[in-house]
């Protein structure tokens, strides 16, 4: 098992790129690298062609390589492109294909018009991610084509060192102010029989919160609805993630294996319906989102790409000062209490003072205020449907002795902030009057729950919150929804998404097992940000775990509960125990310290499903967490991600006896170099956290 990939076995630190202008590049208010005008820095030309042929796109670094195949003068062919991987073949047989109400299937048999190829190299600042900056670095090839019914359209391809991603663009057009699309028939044509990791959808409607199926590329089920990432893993090491970018105006994305006679296994793009069975409808000019397939040749490389994030547009916000993340409250996971048992409600001021003390004692800058034991909002509302708010229910105005002015008062004596939540029907057809309210209470931010659904209404919808939470400056974290497409960098004010089966299932099942944690980890958070109900502090053996919906247990170690504080990026992560199951437990001094974002993050250990190594770094200060599913096992980790110098490094692992109690660990501090080894040893479902600060400056 090769535990330490060439880079980290090496211990070289790649150079830092300095933090000053290009001299062909203006640096602008929001932080990021901009090109001039000129644009003398890219290799950009455009040429003029009549007939199919071939084209070949490379990334940088030259180990991904995109062959694309237009059709012949004639043919009703589809344009295909296939892609290989240090020489071997991934992809093929990957179709192209667009169809619109009037004309059909856009894509069958266009003719090139020009193409156009460019070289982009700049850095991008990335706001509360797993970096400080993000090179956005690609080859691109655009073809400006047009179709048989004579309309125009374009295909744009870029290829990065980890990725190849393929988006359509359809123009002003004088006779169509418009355009309805019927479906998207792109494909993706997989190669090798990879072991491909799967999350079947039951249908349209859904929160996108599964467990995944590990299965042969060739046994998937064909004509199931399949989630995104879908992650496939070959045999040599090779990894590859199929996901898309910049989902706005537009239906999300899943997949669906079609049988074919051939070896390659293909996948292709099921948009989700809008009520009249149309999938995208829209004004001109129209821009779908990116079809991105992530590539590497470990799976650490998936989880270290910003290239999602790269495929957006820049930040819309212009003032991001405002935007403080950090860890939050979560009282509805623990049940609404403080101390373990039925007690004061969760909305009555003796109780939020209580909740409010415990964050200022422990440097927890966020508290919530949900529901009371009744599930009743702090809006105003009487009646209600399952989860859905009734007719009458109005979040701009606060249920009938809730005494949110005091508590607010009180928060900001503390130096608190106060956060809620609210289902999205609620806000539907008033979104901005209720975010104005919402900053006259005082909330810093909301959760939004409860979407269940991704076409364009809904994906729409999730823009409209964005927006005007932006205008009155609240912070946004999604749940019930799918998985992140980048949008934080033009909305830095989204914190995270949920759509993932995650530990708020432990309150009513068994399902949120530590192996499909980690497989969560090499699936949906591949995608970007994940909210996950972070912070159990009773952890239980499998044996003895038994589902409860007030103070709930967790299953493996509470070390491995730590290290989902790095392992898992989220920069607004839950504390979601009650305050007495933290305050004099052991590694609750870890969870008050760590960071939520990060200026460089590295994955120097990974398999998928098993076992999870992330180091991350915020300033000179390095933290590792790890994470193991099933059987016990011992780990010698490198550290030559440190920097040069000598570090005083604090490690909090399983105890000895932490597989008969999980909640045993111990705390080492030993003065280590980039040239040393650690040794750690796992419990089962056992878990690590450490930081590593430099020992003098």
């Amino acid at each position: 098992m090769n535990l330490f990939p060439r880079s980290i076995r090496a211990g070289e630190r790649p150079p830092q790129t300095p933090r000053i202008a290009h001299p062909l590049m203006n640096w602008n208010r929001h932080g990021f690298f901009l090109p001039t005008v000129a644009l003398a820095w890219l290799l950009a030309f455009t040429v003029r062609a009549q007939k199919g042929g071939a084209w070949r796109l490379s990334s940088p670094g030259r180990q991904i390589v995109v062959a694309i195949q237009m059709p012949a003068p004639g043919s009703f062919l589809r344009p295909e492109w296939s892609a290989t991987f240090k020489g071997e073949p991934i992809l093929a047989q990957c179709k192209l294909g667009l169809r619109t109400e009037d004309s059909g299937e856009l894509l069958a048999g266009v003719r090139v018009v020009t193409y156009h190829r460019r070289s982009v190299a700049r850095r991008v600042r990335v706001l509360f991610g797993k970096a400080d900056y993000a090179d956005d670095r690609f080859q691109e090839l655009r073809f400006e084509l047009q179709t048989a019914t004579h309309r125009r359209l374009a295909v744009i391809f870029r290829c990065y060192n980890d990725a190849v991603a393929v988006r359509y663009e359809l123009p002003k057009d004088p006779d169509h102010a418009a355009v309805t699309i019927t479906e998207e028939t792109t494909s993706f044509g997989v190669e090798g029989a990879p072991t491909a990791y799967v999350q079947y959808l039951e249908n349209y409607r859904t929160s996108h919160e599964h467990n995944v199926t590990s299965v042969s590329g060739d046994k998937i089920r064909p004509g199931a609805l399949l989630d995104m990432p879908l992650t496939l893993s070959w045999g040599d090491g090779a990894c590859a993630a199929i996901t898309e970018a910049a989902l706005r105006h537009y239906a999300g994305m899943s997949l669906r294996r079609h049988t074919n006679e051939t070896s390659t296994v293909q996948l292709v793009c099921q948009l989700t319906p809008r009520p009249d069975g149309t999938k995208v409808v829209g004004p001109l000019p129209m821009r779908t989102p990116w079809r991105v397939v992530l590539i590497g040749e470990r799976p650490g490389v998936l989880l270290e790409s910003n290239t999602i994030y790269c495929l957006n547009d820049p930040s819309v916000i212009e003032d991001v000062s405002w935007i403080k993340p950090g860890k939050i409250t979560w009282s509805w996971w623990n049940g609404d209490v403080y101390d373990g048992k039925r007690g004061l409600p969760i909305l009555s001021f003796a109780m939020a003072k209580k909740y409010i003390d415990f964050c200022a004692r422990n440097g927890i800058p966020t508290h919530s205020l949900i529901a009371d034991e009744k599930t009743t909002t702090p809006w105003y509302f009487q009646t209600r449907k399952g989860v859905t708010p009734g007719p009458d229910t109005d979040v701009t105005r606060l249920r009938p002795g809730f005494d949110l002015p005091a508590i607010r008062k009180y928060a900001e004596s503390k130096h608190i902030r106060l956060w809620t939540w609210v289902h999205q029907a609620a806000l539907r057809g008033r979104v901005d009057e209720a975010f104005a309210a919402f900053q006259k209470m005082g909330w810093s931010g909301t959760m939004v729950d409860f979407f269940d659904h991704d076409d364009q209404d809904s994906v729409e919808l999730a823009e409209s919150i964005l927006k005007a939470a932006a205008r009155h400056h609240v912070l946004i974290n999604f749940h019930g929804i799918w998985k992140p497409t980048g949008v934080r960098r033009t909305y830095p004010n989204l914190m995270s998404h949920e759509g993932a089966l995650n530990l708020e299932y432990l309150k009513w099942s068994n399902r949120c097992t530590p192996k499909h944690d980690l497989m969560m980890a090499f699936t949906r958070l591949i995608a970007g940000p994940m909210d996950y109900h972070l912070g159990g502090f009773r952890a239980v053996t499998p044996a003895n775990f038994k589902p409860r919906y007030i103070a709930p247990n967790v299953l493996g170690t509470r070390c491995q509960q730590l290290a989902m504080y790095i392992c898992f990026d989220n920069p607004n992560p839950m504390v979601a125990d009650y305050p007495t199951a933290y305050e004099g437990q052991p590694g609750f001094d870890f969870l008050k310290l760590v960071p939520t974002w990060w200026d460089e993050t590295r994955v120097p250990v990974a398999e998928i499903g098993q076992l999870l190594v992330t180091a991350r770094r915020k300033g000179r200060t390095w933290y590792l967490g790890g994470m193991s599913a099933n059987h016990a096992r011992d780990l010698d980790l490198r550290l030559s991600f440190l920097g040069a110098g000598q570090y005083t490094a604090r490690v909090w692992k399983d105890a000895p006896d932490a597989g008969v109690d999980p909640n045993h660990l111990t705390v080492q501090t030993l003065e280590v170099t980039p040239d040393d080894t650690l040794r750690i040893h796992f419990a089962p479902d056992g878990g690590f956290v450490a930081q590593f600060k430099p020992s003098r400056p």
